[in-house]
């Protein structure tokens, strides 16, 4: 059975990273609010901070459901733990896995990768250039159904295709 888990920083930002950004946007929502009594078009820099400050935590307070920060893999399923605020453990069989998405077959590498146990109706997600979750992937796709592994193929040749 292999571990995968994230670095020590990484596991830092992605679980406490929206604390001081929150931070910093309050600070400039605040400052666009007083600038109300002064100028009224500040109505607008406060509406983008404010925009930004709820896009920011729901983003976070999805990663804190689905993002597991400990996977073991073993031959014929994930062992997903490590949940921000949890102490949850998922266990999800590779036949069961009815999708892949975003990351690398979304044609961005840089966002996080989700993958969907159709039996269960969970949704795990991972930054594949984390550490070496792009091994997991990896070790993923040689160990899915068949089926699958030709809809993702043809998925990458087409973004491929694409450039």
């Amino acid at each position: 059975m292999i571990e995968y888990r994230y670095t020590i920083f990484a596991k830092l930002f992605f679980r406490y990273g929206n604390i001081p950004l929150t931070f910093l946007l309050m600070i400039y929502l605040g400052t666009s609010v007083i600038g109300l009594f002064s100028r009224w078009y500040f109505i607008f820099f406060a509406i983008i901070n404010l925009a930004i400050i709820i896009w920011l935590n729901k983003y976070f307070i999805k990663m804190y459901r689905n993002f597991p920060f400990s996977i073991r893999f073993a031959e014929d399923k994930l062992i997903c733990s490590d949940f921000f605020f949890s102490d949850r453990v998922v266990e999800i069989c590779l036949s069961d896995i009815d999708s892949i998405t975003g990351g690398v077959f979304g044609g961005y590498p840089s966002r996080p990768t989700y993958i969907h146990d159709g039996k269960q109706n969970i949704t795990i997600g991972f930054y594949s250039g984390s550490g070496k979750f792009n091994e997991l992937l990896i070790s993923i796709l040689k160990n899915i159904e068949e089926p699958l592994y030709q809809q993702l193929i043809d998925k990458m040749k087409k973004f491929n295709a694409g450039r």
